[in-house]
């Protein structure tokens, strides 16, 4: 076991603080890290998907069971369905074979999908227990695991409406264990890229290339952006965590029009793009600074033109949009402006470059 980096995230506002561990062969050994053995937990209620526990369960299991504490299972189907809040009486049911009290700790071994699941359910199981995160994508590693925001989707008129019922969940615990990297497919690596872009994009780092390494400074770099935001704007009250949805807003409405067609990840590289038009068509950031946005992008895999989606669908989705359609755009790369208002004439006109 290696613990290659250490964050701390306090929050004064709620008294509730998170540890962020980073480093390898983490799994194997969780009764061996002192964060998790100061939980003093009184059982485990673990949360996973069938994938990743045929990968890491029993293996996660073993490691907590040395911590003498008994540890129950909910496994359940992968996949973005699973966050339809009619599957949460469902999901939590075997938790109940036994009494558990709030001193129990829901772990959440899994991507973006699982940790908003179960951040949403720690939030609510006996009016909120603790939560550990152990996030096995690489998105989830940069980006969903971090920062509290919990999620789950509702459909109206058979429309899916992404994160519309959630809370705020601060984990006391974020494990990351970079070895998971290895037994990721080539479609979920990616789709962190995805996420790792925002943060060049937005942020001016990190540096990526489309033949990686090593993870562990990309991931670290990215977690530090993220945290230092929620560490000023822990509740989403400033304004300041706003920087983090950019690509976002037209990312998710990709990604609710595509219906499962894109992952997260390229629904946000979409969004980026968009973003970036969106900014030269406003006079905000210049025609050469598009482009090199969209040739960095490119050059990661990534598709810059979509098919297969109808524009209005996209539309559609973006009238339903939390921020009330309000635009995160730039001004250069690393230098974003927030809270921007765009005509639906310029909307349009950005999704017909987009969409063809």
């Amino acid at each position: 076991m290696k613990i290659v980096s250490r964050f701390q995230l306090n929050l004064k506002q709620n008294k509730s603080k998170t540890d962020i561990l980073t480093g390898s062969d983490l799994i194997a050994h969780l009764d061996q890290i002192s964060e998790l053995k100061d939980l003093n937990a009184s059982s485990f209620l673990l949360l996973t998907d069938k994938i990743i526990f045929s990968l890491f369960g029993n293996q996660l299991i073993n490691s907590l069971t040395k911590l003498g504490k008994p540890v129950r299972t909910s496994i359940i189907e992968s996949g973005e369905n699973m966050k339809d809040i009619g599957e949460i009486p469902h999901i939590i049911s075997p938790f109940f074979d036994k009494p558990f009290d709030r001193n129990a700790i829901l772990v959440s071994l899994g991507g973006g999908v699982i940790s908003d699941i179960g951040g949403f359910i720690a939030s609510i199981l006996l009016r909120g227990i603790r939560h550990i995160v152990i996030p096995t994508t690489l998105l989830s590693m940069v980006d969903a695991s971090i920062g509290g925001k919990t999620g789950v989707n509702i459909y109206i008129k058979s429309k899916m409406l992404k994160n519309m019922l959630g809370t705020f969940k601060q984990p006391e615990l974020i494990i990351t264990d970079i070895d998971i990297l290895k037994s990721l497919p080539e479609n979920e690596i990616k789709s962190g890229l995805g996420e790792i872009l925002k943060y060049r994009v937005g942020w001016g780092k990190p540096i990526i290339t489309k033949s990686v390494t090593h993870w562990m400074p990309l991931i670290s770099q990215c977690q530090k952006i993220k945290l230092d935001i929620i560490q000023k704007d822990p509740f989403d009250t400033l304004g300041l965590r706003e920087k983090l949805n950019l690509g976002h807003t037209f990312g998710h409405a990709f990604e609710s029009a595509a219906m499962g067609k894109l992952t997260h990840g390229e629904a946000v590289a979409f969004g980026l793009i968009a973003a970036a038009k969106i900014s030269t068509h406003k006079g905000l950031l210049k025609k050469e600074i598009q482009q090199k946005i969209i040739k960095d992008i490119s050059s990661l895999g990534f598709a810059t033109s979509i098919k297969d989606i109808k524009k209005q669908s996209v539309l559609d989705a973006l009238k339903f949009d939390k921020k009330g359609s309000k635009f995160v755009l730039l001004k250069d790369i690393g230098e974003m402006i927030t809270g921007q208002k765009v005509e639906e004439n310029t909307i349009k006109n950005v999704l017909a470059e987009i969409v063809s």
